[in-house]
């Protein structure tokens, strides 16, 4: 941690073990980084941020006895720590049925961001048709996806931006 520069790939052994009933192991196709990532590596997030990586996309491989949601085969988008390997273990919980209209690569961008617009809008401003809503650092992961959401509930959106980005905002009818 510290600087950009110290990164570099290793190998990593995967040893499978048993799933628990509610684990689902997934091979991952892709994996994005976040702005969560960043400061993690550049050592300023505050308290212990684990390892790089808590989104990818992949290929469902095994599933525990309980899940039901899921079987092998299937391609998933999933939230978790340490997801830039090859292979991850998640709970069923924290993965859900890939779009079948993003690439793997598109989709392992999505569940940060869009969990983020859902609780925040959905579940706790309870955003409504006829709402106006302001959106700060509208052209963000957060806020595009923020704005998305709004339009979809039709709500009025109004969103801060830099002075580059301002009329990417107004072509999406911000």
């Amino acid at each position: 941690r510290g600087s950009l520069e110290n990164l570099s790939l290793r190998d990593v052994e995967y040893v499978a073990r048993e799933l628990s009933a509610d684990e689902v192991e997934v091979k991952v196709c892709a994996s994005s980084l976040n702005f969560r990532d960043v400061l993690n590596v550049l050592g300023m997030y505050p308290g212990d941020p684990g390892e790089p990586g808590c989104e990818f996309a992949g290929i469902v491989t095994r599933v525990g006895s309980a899940v039901e949601r899921f079987r092998a085969g299937d391609e998933v988008v999933g939230l978790g720590e340490d997801c830039l390997r090859d292979v991850v273990v998640q709970h069923q919980l924290l993965l859900h049925a890939k779009p079948s209209t993003l690439s793997m690569e598109e989709a392992a961008t999505i569940p940060v961001v869009f969990c983020t617009v859902d609780l925040a809008l959905r579940e706790l401003a309870a955003l409504r048709q006829g709402e106006s809503i302001l959106i700060h650092a509208g052209a963000g992961g957060v806020g595009l996806a923020a704005i998305q959401y709004a339009q979809h509930v039709g709500a009025r959106v109004f969103a801060t931006a830099s002075e580059g980005k301002q009329e990417y905002l107004r072509s999406l009818g911000v």
